[in-house]
Order: C-alpha cells, then structure tokens, then sequence
C-alpha cells in the first residue's frame, strides 16, 4: 500500500518528538548534578571558612593592665586611674555648668593615649567600651558633654593626650570591668580589622568594693577638662 506524503511527514514528526524528550532530560540531570555541587560548596564553604567577629579579630586585641603601656601598631594608651561618684558636671551649649546625677555609679577612667601615623579621635560610631565579666558591653555615658571628656581631645602621634572617660554602670557591674580602647574608627565607616586595645581596670573582688564604698558624692569635671 502506497504512503502518502502526509503519513511520511506524520511518523518523522512523531520520531523526532520522541528524541527531544530525552535530549532534554539529560540536559535537565546534569544542570541539577551541578546545582548540588554548587550549593554542597556553598554550604562547606559557609561552615569552614566564615568566622565570627570575635574570631576575626581576637588576633588584634592588645592586652594589659591599668598603670601599663599598651601599645599597638596605631596607637598606644595608658590607662592613669579609676575612680567613683555619685555626681558629675556637664555643660549646656552656652558653656553653662550644671550638676548631674545617677542611681548607679559614675566609673571615672582616667586615659592617655597617642597614635603612631595619623592624627585621630575617638568615634561615636566604636567607641570605648566598658566590657563587664558578664559579658555586658558599656558606652561611655550621655549624660555628660564630650567637651568634658576624652573625646574632646585630638590624638597625636609622637605627643600624649589625657582626658577622662566616664561610664554610668550599676555596682554589680564593676568587679572584673574591663575598658576596650579603640581609636582609630572614624566617620560613618568602621574598620573591623583594626587593633583594640584591652585594659584590665584591676577591679578584683575587693577592689572593687573599696572603690564602691569610697565614691565621691560629686566629682567636678571642669577644673580637669583642659
């Protein structure tokens, strides 16, 4: 029996639909093969090569003690004294003094520090912190003008600046404190890599008593802000 041509193009057309399938089943398996691949490095990559932030830059912590020299590759601070109050002073935009005060306790840290390059300043967006034993993080309190403190102050290599930092902290808080020193933040950008400096307060259980026990009702900052 005689094919016609319709019947020809018919079964060639069926023949070739029954190709495609399997072309594209093959293409669809390997894509996937190589997805698993990808996300399996992905996911070992997540897991073996990110580090927390403590463990990216534990390497850059300088460590010490207060009355000691603790210097790193930007900078060097001391740590002079600590002390206590109730009260301190502040002032308003028109220089005008005025007494401030807490229901927890005022840490005074009497500070010194100089660069090694550049001239800098402290940096509101990484201050100094006070690190507790507990883990609980302080910034440098609000209630007082930065005019009065260490932030008032340039750092300049080759010459020391003094200034005070003053933390308001509950009494639980202080045994075991540590101040974080970190200067070289500036603007709105934080480098992450640069070195901090750790400065243990010497706040041990009963010197930290005896510094609760003898805070001064008021300390007055402005006499000591020059």
């Amino acid at each position: 029996m005689a094919v016609t041509q319709r019947e020809t193009t018919r079964t060639a057309g069926r023949a070739t639909r029954k190709k495609l399938p399997r072309r594209g089943v093959g293409r669809r398996i390997a894509t996937g093969a190589a997805g698993i691949v990808l996300a399996a490095a992905a996911v070992y990559a997540q897991q073996n090569f990110t580090m927390s932030y403590e463990q990216r830059t534990s390497f850059l912590t300088y460590k010490g003690g207060i009355g000691e020299t603790v210097e790193t590759n930007r900078f060097t601070v001391k740590v002079n004294s600590v002390s206590a109050a109730h009260a301190v002073d502040t002032v308003d935009f028109s220089n005008k003094v005025t007494k401030v005060e807490t229901s927890n306790l005022f840490l005074l840290i009497d500070v010194s520090a100089t660069t090694a390059r550049e001239p800098v300043r402290l940096s509101p967006f990484a201050p100094p912190m006070l690190l507790t034993a507990d883990g609980r993080r302080y910034r440098p309190t609000d209630k007082v003008s930065d005019s009065l403190t260490l932030y008032n102050k340039w750092l300049q290599p080759g010459f020391w600046s003094s200034g005070v930092l003053i933390y308001e902290m509950p009494t639980d808080a202080v045994p075991g404190a540590r101040l974080v020193f970190n200067p070289d933040t500036g603007g709105a950008l934080v480098d992450s890599l640069s070195p901090e400096a750790e400065i243990d307060l010497g706040l041990s259980g009963s010197a930290a008593t005896r510094l609760i026990s003898q805070a001064e009702d008021y300390h007055s900052l402005v006499s000591k802000s020059g």
